[in-house]
This record gives structure tokens, C-alpha cells and sequence, in this order.
């Protein structure tokens, strides 16, 4: 998996601090803290930082089965997400079905 530059620069740093608050990332980054957060969520979802507490996050070594434990939930999450959105697609289709019925019945 290929990380966006923003986040490839906001691993960089989090990995040479060894831990960082969110706060002094964001200010490295030149972001705001909320958009660090989301940064460092997306990094700890993808298994390379863990948040340690007191709003600081650290780097993980890769390879461990927390890594891969990491990746299966989200994968998992995923899924779950999927079949909810083609569920919903579906019961557009069918409202959009019913509501096309509706209009050449009044024409």
C-alpha cells in the first residue's frame, strides 16, 4: 500500500521523534491539530503509529500480527460498509422504481 506524501511527511516525522503529541505534529506539518489527528488515525489504521495516550502517538514497527490483526479489522470494517451502502443503493433503486411508476401513472 502506497501512503499519500502528507502522510509518507507525517510518518517521516512521528518516526524520527520516536513520540510526538499531535499538537507539536500538527505544528510541524503546519496543519491544524484536528487534520494531524486525522492523519495519525489513518496511519494507526494502516498499523504503522499507535497512539500511546496524553495526545502523543508513536511509531510502530511494521510486521508484527498486531500489524496484520490492524489490517483485518479494517478490511473487515470495510465490508461491513459495503454491504450497508449496497443495500442502500438498492432501496434507492427501488424508491426510484416505485417513484417512475408513480409519475406515468399521473400522466
Amino acid at each position: 500500500m502506497e501512503l499519500t506524501p502528507r502522510l509518507q511527511e507525517t510518518l517521516r516525522i512521528v518516526k524520527s521523534s520516536g513520540e510526538i503529541s499531535v499538537t507539536d505534529l500538527a505544528l510541524q506539518l503546519r496543519v491544524s491539530e484536528k487534520t494531524a489527528r486525522s492523519y495519525v488515525k489513518d496511519l494507526a489504521r494502516f498499523g504503522y503509529v499507535e497512539e500511546v495516550g496524553n495526545n502523543k502517538v508513536r511509531f510502530k514497527e511494521p510486521g508484527g500480527t498486531e500489524t496484520i490483526d490492524g489490517l483485518r479489522k479494517s478490511v473487515e470494517l470495510h465490508e461491513a460498509e459495503l454491504r450497508f451502502l449496497k443495500t442502500e443503493v438498492e432501496r434507492l433503486r427501488e424508491e426510484v422504481s416505485r417513484l417512475k411508476r408513480f409519475a406515468a401513472f399521473g400522466k
